[in-house]
């Protein structure tokens, strides 16, 4: 494989900062650019904290509220190649990047420089996000199997059989760690020995990355079923039916589910019974999980744009659009000031929250499926034909 780390600024960057001129910027329906305050050089952050799994933490809320994310002087810093396609999102954890691709490895990065610490062959492509937890890394692949992997040298220590595709991302307790099966299930895996816990069946295919909030586990499938289930025994509390597959994963926040479907509706579900509490259509289908970030909903859809909802639901046409260009399956990712999202053309933005605004376009060379992982100076994703970017401030 080619490896081409420290390539330095991108020439396809767009940048929106003091003294460069923007090119092709695409705008929001609402909001001028805005002219953000250069910041001084930083040092390295640490990535203790970081992105590290699926929507950042077990709830899927794709929210980072203690950082900014990359805003200014905006270039690429490295990238990396695959043999595959990447078709999730990265996790960053501990120093390190963890990326699976199509080529069936899960990747190890410097989250620097991009160089390779390891790599880890599995027998099927890798679609899934990995979840990292207490220096272990919890990915799916396509050749049927969970693996948990050392996440210091790259080891297997231990994998488990789900009998079909894994589906989902994986979601991480303390416990347990959550997956979703093309079989028609969801199931409950023990953490440390990677035996089975549960199966609960669903009535077609779960690539919904399941949300565990409080002892719950949040979850949708292809039979167009929302499903609540205990944590522990894998008993069904509630169900709720959309009209379309519900292939995005829940994000769950102070009480309220949300979740979309490619019925081109999402809809806010009260966590405890299910009932709901408002929908809101975005013309087009949704697969992509939201993120929820200061009362509001960002969401994507295949209509082309990023969606602002309120989350109190007082805001029956929303509370603006983003034209992106292109239709919209990767989540998007909110920090405390800025809205990340992706396009299939291979756009990635940085959007104001408040109006809309544009603040930067970054172009890749092909489509982004799933959304990026986001750090206070750094921004990392991949694209369908398995470059991974990084691409960060300074």
């Amino acid at each position: 494989m080619d490896r081409v780390p420290g390539r330095g600024l991108c020439r396809r960057a767009v940048i929106a900062a003091a003294g460069v001129a923007l090119a092709g910027c695409v705008d929001g329906d609402s909001g001028d650019e805005p002219e953000p305050t250069p910041i001084p050089d930083a040092e390295r952050e640490s990535f203790d904290s970081g992105w590290p799994t699926f929507g950042r933490d077990a709830a899927n809320t794709g929210y980072a509220p203690g950082i900014s994310g990359p805003y200014t002087e905006i270039g690429e810093r490295w990238r990396f190649e695959t043999d595959g396609s990447i078709a999730a999102s990265p996790a960053v954890a501990g120093d390190t990047l963890y990326i699976g691709s199509t080529d069936g490895s899960v990747y190890a990065l410097d989250p620097y420089v991009g160089a390779e610490i390891w790599s880890f062959e599995t027998d099927g492509p890798v679609t899934t996000t990995p979840a990292v937890a207490d220096g272990t890394v919890y990915v799916g692949s396509g050749d049927e199997r969970l693996y948990a992997i050392d996440g210091a040298d790259g080891t297997e220590t231990w994998r488990f059989d789900v009998g079909d595709r894994v589906g989902s991302s994986p979601t991480v307790t303390e416990e347990a760690v959550y997956v979703g099966g093309v079989n028609s299930a969801v199931f409950a895996v023990d953490r440390d020995s990677g035996e089975r816990r549960w199966r609960f069946g669903t009535g077609a295919s779960v690539l919904s990355t399941p949300a565990v909030v409080d002892g719950t586990v949040y979850v949708g499938s292809g039979d167009l079923n929302v499903y609540a289930l205990e944590a522990v025994s894998g008993e069904e509390r509630w169900r709720f039916g959309t009209r379309g597959i519900v292939s995005a994963g829940p994000a769950v926040v102070d009480g309220t589910v949300y979740v979309g479907s490619r019925d081109s509706d999402l809809y806010a579900l009260d966590a405890e019974g299910g009932e709901q509490r408002w929908q809101f259509d975005v013309n087009g289908q949704i697969q992509g999980s939201p993120a929820i970030a200061g009362g509001t909903a960002f969401v994507g859809s295949s209509d082309g744009f990023l969606y602002a909802v309120g989350t109190d639901g007082g805001d029956p046409n929303g509370r603006w659009r983003f034209r992106t260009g292109d239709s919209v399956v990767a989540s998007p990712a909110a920090t405390r000031d800025h809205a990340f999202a992706a396009s299939t053309s291979g756009n990635v933005f940085c959007i104001l929250p408040g109006d809309g605004g544009t603040v930067w376009r970054f172009e890749a060379d092909t489509g982004v499926q799933e959304g990026p992982a986001v750090t206070d100076e750094w921004l990392y994703f991949g694209d369908v034909d398995g470059t991974v970017y990084a691409i960060g401030s300074g």
